[in-house]
């Protein structure tokens, strides 16, 4: 006699939010059991893994304690076909309820779907489904959860998910069965961050005794927002973002950010419109990667687009003093940890996020010197906000002792009148994907923003040993493309990494570059190349042109970007010359810098004759843009 298995769709290792810090975790699953009673069952058990992937109850509570799931069964190879592709599980509800294994057959592990009411209405009350041994190909299983569907679906749901079985090539991939997906109708006022897709799950004819275990993604991406400051004796606050007041026009321009806004974090970025419905479609695809071939793809919604990016309220940064720490920021919104928001992916952005903001500067010694800075701007390339579903990004920025704002008068777009002289501030983007691994990039405000990555790495701070990427990307209104240093070293256009013997300030580098003497010793780092990509820790490498190198030992590095290469002036000392009423002349301190002296008359002149100078040339001013790189 032929023996009948039961089969349920089970959960037992699940990629959710973790509940320890706050990530969005690759995950892994769980531990197959074999039920020696020949019944399929839900595992119980977890493996010991070292991120926080959630199971049993904790999953369940992550997932409203409900998902769908769709199978089919092959006879050969799946093909698409009405007599090769048979469906076993139409979009079956699937419940978990505490305490009741063993209540039934088909319940074992407290995950029940016999008798259940199915998403697409019917059937009603659904059966027990077994194992078929003449599929000799093996099943295909796909599941979903969210908190705003109904049993059965109803026109008014805030989402409205429908399976699609046909075969309709998405890119990458060309005639692919991984394309068969969902059709997903998301409402403006859905929970994006309780709508989760499994990953797609073959289980071969050799497995039909094993637990079917499906691994749950979250469909949406999170973000989030800190600032920290570094200026010894004064505290900093935030003042006001800048945004475009054309919600509809692509920023390209930090003059085109005339809107002052001061009720939270903002910045110009495009991203899929928050406040209109959106039709999204998740499809599963082939790809080279085994990892996540068959992981779920989310495409770009269809609903429009907004270019001005709002995370927080007012409460928790304006005007609040900044944390000194970057392991320790004020987050833009929420608890200390750092809450998230949830939006959609956007894979395929091509827009630089734009951040422009005014701060205060207020000395901490009591006195009343108060320094208002306006008009400071920052960017991240498109490449680092090419946000991905089931991934969670957080950006830091720093504010420091060089900038590119103003403590003077500003246009009507709060755009700079007077000289950028105050030169307190940079600006750290860190964006960091932790579906498995954390990566750092760090962007600094200067005419030319600098930004340092390395994958994997605590904030701020790089591994020596490891290789560290730089790239600029110019900051000037109306153009943002990503310059690659022409070559390696110290004239107009070049670039350069130095080792400093102590810690130091970019504004203290910059003095030493420029002939004042800070006492640093700046010793070239060999071994630097040119380079076109940079390898993400999400498995992308973008095409961002870049200077990579290696530090050999823990310290203090140094970039340097020469856009006009300083050249010393010369003297040269008084010998026969007579003294001339129009003339500067110069005196050499014990430190090797020259300074003007007044001498008002010949008398004054013949007497320190000895040692006076005559500039002979006036020399070049240097402008480097300048970005500390910590290495432990």
């Amino acid at each position: 006699m032929r023996k009948i298995y039961v089969i349920l769709a089970a959960v037992t290792g699940m990629t959710l939010v973790s509940c320890t810090n706050q990530e969005f975790m690759d995950g892994s699953p769980g531990t197959e059991q074999t039920n020696t009673n020949g019944m399929i069952t839900f595992g119980g058990a977890a493996p010991a893994l070292t991120r926080a992937d959630l199971y049993g109850g904790d999953a369940a509570g992550k997932l409203g304690n409900k998902f769908v799931v769709y199978g089919t069964k092959h006879v050969d190879a799946e093909d698409n076909t009405e007599d090769n592709d048979k469906v076993v599980f139409n979009n079956f509800q699937v419940n978990w309820t505490t305490g009741t294994a063993g209540s039934t057959a088909s319940n074992t592990s407290d995950w029940e779907y016999a008798g259940l009411q199915a998403y697409d209405a019917t059937p009603t009350s659904q059966a027990v489904k077994y194992w078929d041994y003449s599929a000799k190909l093996g099943y295909t299983f796909y599941a979903f959860s969210s908190s705003d569907i109904s049993y059965p679906k109803n026109a008014s749901d805030k989402v409205k998910i429908t399976k699609v079985t046909d075969d309709v090539p998405t890119a990458p991939a060309t005639g692919s069965l991984y394309n068969k997906g969902y059709k997903v109708e998301v409402s403006s006022d859905a929970n994006l961050g309780n709508l989760y897709f499994s990953d797609r799950v073959l289980v071969a004819k050799a497995d039909y005794e094993k637990t079917v275990n499906l691994t749950f993604r979250n469909i949406g991406t999170k973000v989030r927002f800190g600032f920290y400051e570094t200026i010894p004796g004064y505290t900093v606050t935030i003042d006001k973002f800048y945004i475009d007041d054309d919600a509809s026009a692509v920023v390209t321009s930090f003059a085109a950010m005339n809107k002052a806004m001061a009720d939270g974090f903002y910045a110009s970025l495009q991203n899929v419109k928050g406040s209109a419905n959106q039709t999204i479609n998740v499809t599963y695809y082939d790809n080279t990667d085994a990892k996540i071939e068959n992981r779920p793809k989310v495409s770009n919604p269809t609903g429009g687009y907004d270019y001005n990016i709002k995370v927080g309220s007012a409460a928790t940064i304006i005007g609040k003093e900044l944390s000194t720490s970057a392991t320790t920021p004020t987050w833009v919104d929420g608890s200390t940890g750092g809450d998230y928001t949830f939006v959609y992916p956007f894979e395929s952005n091509t827009n630089p996020l734009l951040l422009k903001l005014d701060f205060t500067l207020t000395a901490e010694d009591g006195s009343p010197d108060v320094i208002k800075v306006r008009g400071a701007r920052a960017i991240v390339p498109a490449e680092l906000v090419q946000w991905k579903s089931n991934f969670a990004y957080t950006y830091i920025f720093k504010i420091s002792d060089k900038t590119n704002g103003t403590s003077g008068d500003v246009d009507d777009n709060g755009d700079p009148k007077d000289p950028e002289g105050l030169k307190p501030i940079t600006f750290d983007a860190v964006v960091v994907d932790v579906t498995e691994e954390r990566q750092e990039v760090i962007t600094s405000v200067s005419t030319n923003s600098i930004t340092t990555y390395a994958e994997g790495k605590i904030v701020n701070e790089y591994k020596a040993g490891e290789p560290i990427y730089v790239a600029i990307t110019n900051n000037a209104d109306d153009a943002h493309p990503v310059i690659a240093p022409s070559a390696i070293g110290t004239a107009a256009t070049q670039a350069q990494v130095y080792k400093l013997d102590k810690a130091a300030s970019e504004a203290e580098i910059f003095a030493q570059l420029t002939g004042s003497s800070m006492g640093i010793t700046m010793t070239t780092v060999s071994g630097a190349s040119i380079e076109s990509t940079i390898p993400l820790a999400d498995g992308t490498t973008p095409s961002i042109d870049n200077l990579k190198f290696t530090p050999a030992t823990a310290g203090t590095y140094a970039y340097v970007y020469t856009t006009t290469a300083y050249v010393a002036p010369t003297y040269k000392a008084i010998t026969t010359e007579t003294y001339s009423s129009g003339t500067t002349y110069y005196m050499l301190s014990d430190s090797g810098a020259y300074f003007a002296v007044p001498v008002t008359s010949e008398a004054s002149f013949n007497a320190n004759k000895t040692k006076l100078h005559l500039q002979t040339a006036a020399g070049t001013p240097g402008v480097y843009d300048v970005k500390v790189i910590k290495v432990q």
